[in-house]
């Protein structure tokens, strides 16, 4: 069974509405020309990296539309024909079946970011040993919420950790499977769930919830967040400067606040 997700994707239609506007605002303030912002490229984006995004493009002034979900989604429906420019996965896997399905050139993948794995749970709950027993405490009769592993990286990256660790013996029969980590997060703000899996970017500055828990990086394989134009994207000159504000030391330090790791090229 899958969570509502209807009021959370209408909070995020209003807010790509609302960051399109900013960076027109945005670009206004600096003193650009409307033939400098009139690119408007379309963005796929992992769903963890939203907020982090949303400001990215303001900051750039760029007129970017966005849109977000899990990488595996976002992937077919890129192979599938869907308009893209450029595509920011949460893994590399789903970056490499767009590189194989011949719509990115391989030589155009930058790797962008890194993550951390935690266990959230509503503010005010205590924080959690990563024990079975403990989680089995916590969980007994309560719900897990984890994006689906088939086709969000962090489901699949959470799966792995928690066996990991051995605890996804524990976990697996109270998993609630999630689009993604945003309604996760929304999840246990709502009560609707007592512990979630999420990234950490995720639960920065989310007053209903709290991280009760850090997961190992040697738990699961490498987290990376890979990023390229697409080869037969729609505007082509818009994404490559969007791509080249990313690469500045402005967006970088967005991310960072907003808990990624920087990795340096090649990573």
């Amino acid at each position: 069974m899958e969570l509502p997700a209807r009021r959370l994707w209408g909070r995020l239609q209003v807010r790509l509405t609302s960051v399109r506007r900013l960076a027109a605002a945005a670009a206004a303030l600096v003193g650009l020309s409307a033939s400098a912002v009139s690119a408007e490229p379309l963005v796929f984006a992992a769903a963890s990296t939203a907020r982090a995004m949303d400001e990215v493009i303001v900051a750039s002034g760029i007129d970017a539309t966005l849109s977000y979900g899990p990488s595996g989604t976002l992937a077919r429906q890129i192979a599938a024909g869907a308009p893209a420019d450029l595509f920011l996965s949460a893994n590399p896997k789903w970056m490499a079946f767009l590189v194989d399905q011949e719509v990115v050139e391989p030589a155009a993948v930058e790797t962008l970011l890194s993550n951390t794995l935690v266990l959230i749970v509503p503010a005010g709950a205590p924080p959690l040993d990563l024990d079975p027993s403990d989680l089995a405490a916590q969980l007994d009769g309560e719900r897990f919420a984890m994006a689906d592993p088939a086709t969000a990286p962090v489901g699949a990256y959470g799966q792995a950790a928690l066996e990991t660790l051995g605890l996804w013996a524990t976990v697996a029969p109270h998993h609630v499977p999630t689009r993604n980590t945003l309604i996760t997060v929304a999840t246990v703000d709502r009560g609707e769930a007592v512990v979630g899996l999420v990234y950490r970017s995720d639960a920065r500055d989310v007053p209903g919830v709290v991280i009760g828990a850090e997961l190992p990086p040697d738990a699961h394989p490498p987290i990376t967040y890979p990023i390229a134009p697409l080869a037969d994207g729609h505007d082509p000159e818009g994404a490559a400067h969007l791509m080249s504000f990313i690469r500045t030391a402005e967006a970088k330090a967005i991310f960072e606040r907003h808990g990624f790791s920087i990795l340096d090229p090649g990573s």
